[in-house]
């Protein structure tokens, strides 16, 4: 917990971290000073002389008086540091996440990067006070007890001293026993809280396949695992829990039987053994406290952990310091390789590519020949595994980070949109434009269409990833977010694919009317959006099998012409009815 947690902890928290520590120590040793004194307080109470216990009581509510002090000083501190802690926390987090290499962000991990944010909350500010505070002081208390023992009783003494490993022993094995099976209980939870999570976004199909009832989903599956590794990890406490009285009760004879045989013997008198019966009963106390919060120190171990995972996830390297001007860039792809696992196969195989400054690039292919996977290079949202990507000759590695940034925006084939106003939406492509800025660009991508039909107007909330809109109003408002940032890339994956055909020819000649100077990259399929492009780039298996203007690839009658011939012949298909029994039937 230790190696993790202190990281986490603001630059400079060293000596709020030491005064804390102290203090802790101090208030233990306070502690067992007012459990130690009423040996001598029970032996004058009980003794010839009753009056003799006064002096004793005074001491006992000074060393009270001064542990109320030193815990509530210790306590002030603890928060400080626990409020560091949650503010350093949150920043390292969300600062991480930001740089992290996008193929980390598998399920799992998604999952546990999610988690990891939560857990920055008010859960984190008391870890130190409601935590590590308790545990310092239930290890120590027992041993500053057994040492404050010494001058009265060396035998009890040397007794606590020898029950300490014996109880922490058993702590940390009853701890050992149950921890597999709460690590498997916690990823079952994170399943059975990720399929909810997609049970519920995908009600519309799993209505449709007539399979909405949890029972007949995944998440019937998950939480029959989630029961499952519940009912394992409460067996598994039991044994834990066994283990850990057994080593209570024995403590507790052994202590007890060596004040028993030292009153026996004559070595102290039976006020004072009654007195220490009170001590050990105080001795045992911590182990039950650190029994207590076992649980809670095992959930921050595990969130701790999740935070440490997201904390040394791989990064994009952000050493480059050159920088590249605003306007159309040259890009060169120069034996570029790329493939996503070493156990599948390439992508690409040395791609060489060049798109000159301000040009429109199409790249097209069948499914799987790699096009997507040629932006997300421009993107940098994955980078090449053999090869270089120069911009303007300057390797994209050396960029600076804001440089890297700054050079591209990109339409996905699917677009997000974040929980908030068609405004908001697209003033994400740059947050700093102005009003008139955006309805410009609303008006190049048809987005004031939507805004001029809608009741709320530019203030119309989109909902939850744009669910509010249908599919091509999603990806208008995502071409407006693109156009708005003043990037000199700008790469569109198949960004009209959702738009009819006369929204697809508007916005096709909106994006040839951009005002920004910029080099285009589409991926595209439809006839529109490839015969604006100066230059057309098939791929097919990774590598380029024809690079040309449009004209010219159809002239060839090579792959491209295949394609063009059967795009065109598709994109003439429509639903007719059938003379003889009203069947339906597709014609051309």
């Amino acid at each position: 917990m230790i190696r993790t947690l202190f990281p986490l902890l603001p630059p400079g928290s060293r000596t709020l971290v030491v005064a804390h520590l102290a203090l802790t120590v101090v208030g233990v040793a306070l502690r067992a000073a007012g459990v130690v004194v009423l040996v001598p307080l029970v032996g004058a109470l009980f003794g010839p002389g009753p009056g003799d216990a006064w002096p004793w009581l005074g001491v006992l509510a000074l060393l009270t008086l001064l542990g109320w002090i030193v815990d509530d000083l210790a306590a002030r501190r603890g928060f400080d540091l626990g409020f560091g802690l949650l503010a350093n926390g949150q920043s390292e987090v969300s600062e991480r996440i930001a740089r992290i290499r996008l193929a980390w962000f598998s399920n799992e991990n998604t999952a546990t990067a999610r988690q990891a944010i939560a857990a920055t909350g008010p859960d984190l500010v008391g870890i130190i006070i409601y935590l590590v505070t308790p545990a310092i002081g239930a290890v120590l208390l027992p041993f500053a007890i057994a040492v404050a023992l010494m001058p009265i009783s060396w035998p009890l003494a040397v007794a606590a001293l020898v029950g300490i490993p014996l109880l922490v022993g058993a702590y940390f094995l009853s701890v050992r026993l149950s921890r597999r099976e709460e690590q498997v209980a916690s990823d079952s939870n994170v399943q059975l809280t990720e399929r909810i999570v997609e049970f519920a976004r995908t009600q519309q199909a799993l209505r449709a396949a007539r399979r909405a009832e949890p029972a007949r989903s995944l998440v019937g599956e998950a939480l029959a695992k989630q029961h499952a590794a519940t009912g394992r990890l409460l067996l598994m406490q039991i044994p834990g829990q066994v283990v850990f009285s057994l080593a209570s009760q024995l403590a507790l004879v052994i202590l007890a039987g060596t004040v028993v045989f030292s009153t026996v013997r004559g070595d102290i008198d039976v006020p004072e053994a009654i007195a220490l019966i009170v001590v050990i009963v105080r001795y045992l106390d911590p182990f039950t406290t650190l029994g207590d919060i076992s649980g809670g120190i095992e959930a921050s171990l595990a969130t701790l952990r999740r935070i440490r995972e997201v904390l040394t996830a791989p990064t994009v390297d952000d050493a480059g310091t050159m920088t590249v001007t605003g306007r159309a860039p040259r890009i060169e792809l120069r034996g570029v390789g790329f493939w996503y696992d070493t156990n599948t196969p390439a992508v690409l195989e040395g791609l060489d590519l060049i798109l000159e400054p301000g040009t429109t690039t199409a790249i097209v292919g069948p499914s799987g020949s790699g096009k997507s996977t040629v932006l997300a290079l421009l993107a940098g949202l994955v980078t090449p595994r053999v090869g270089q990507i120069l911009v303007d000759g300057v390797d994209i590695t050396e960029l600076d980070p804001v440089s890297r940034r700054a050079l591209t925006s990109m339409v996905f084939q699917e677009p997000h949109l974040f929980d908030g106003t068609i405004r908001e939406n697209i003033r994400v492509g740059d947050p700093d434009a102005d009003d008139a800025a955006v309805e410009n660009v609303a008006r190049l991508a048809r987005v004031d269409d939507i805004v001029n039909r809608s009741p709320d107007g530019w203030d119309t909330r989109v909902g939850e990833g744009g669910s509010a809109l249908s599919g091509g109003e999603r990806q208008r408002v995502s071409i407006g977010r693109a156009l708005l940032k003043p990037a000199p890339l700008l790469l569109l994956d198949e960004a009209t694919s959702a738009l009819d055909t006369e929204n697809e020819t508007a916005v096709v000649q909106a994006l040839g009317a951009d005002p920004v100077s910029r080099t285009r990259v589409i991926v595209a399929h439809r006839l529109a959006s490839i015969r604006t492009a100066d230059r057309v780039v098939f791929l097919e298996g990774g590598r380029i099998v024809e690079d040309g203007a449009v004209d010219e690839l159809l002239a060839a009658g090579g792959r491209f012409a295949d394609f063009w011939t059967q795009r065109d012949s598709a994109s003439a298909w429509q639903i007719g009815v059938a003379a003889s029994g009203g069947r339906h039937a597709w014609r051309p």
